[in-house]
């Protein structure tokens, strides 16, 4: 009896072995190698004389962008990145005007906030209105006076037309002032 009993164990023993040697060779075998996930940079590639303007990864061209785009949903787009920009805790107002993948964006400063315009300060302007508008590459930020009214004027006739193309040049050079 004891000798059926003691064969019944190897026997389940070696059926056991072999069940686990079997499941992890089929495992190792069907595996695929895990996908590589891209991780963010947070490193902008910036061109000599462009200083003042952050570029934004994933956006696609920018002419495209600004011939599909219509004035009134341009208009829309600046008044939810405006709406995104003013929530930093340093910004007090903010104009933001946006044709295709460009954005130039002209702020104040809230009255408790001493200090001036850094880079700190463009980074989170740019991350936030890259976050309402994930279309948007370029963020100019600039705190000058006169630029942002430049910046106003500008976002007051893009919303008022729907040729979004004579508009672009003109934000181009403001976008070329900003540094």
């Amino acid at each position: 009896m004891k000798k059926i009993e003691i064969t019944k164990r190897i026997g389940l023993l070696l059926l056991s072995i072999a069940l686990v040697a079997g499941l992890s060779a089929c495992a190792a075998n069907s595996a695929e190698p895990p996908l590589a996930t891209p991780s963010p940079t947070l490193m902008p590639n910036v061109s000599p004389g462009t200083e003042g303007i952050t570029p934004m990864p994933g956006a696609t061209d920018g002419a495209m962008m600004t011939a599909a785009m219509t004035g009134p949903e341009s208009s829309a787009l600046s008044k939810k990145a405006n709406d995104a920009a003013v929530k930093i805790s340093e910004i007090g107002t903010c104009v933001t005007a946006i044709i295709g993948d460009s954005c130039v964006v002209g702020v104040t400063f809230d009255p408790q906030y001493k200090g001036e315009l850094t880079d700190r300060i463009r980074d989170m302007v740019a991350t936030r209105i890259q976050s309402v508008a994930p279309s948007i590459e370029r963020v100019a930020v600039t705190s000058d006076p006169e630029i942002a009214a430049q910046i106003g004027n500008i976002a007051e006739r893009i919303s008022k037309t729907d040729a979004l193309a004579e508009l672009a040049g003109e934000l181009d050079a403001v976008m070329g002032k900003i540094r």
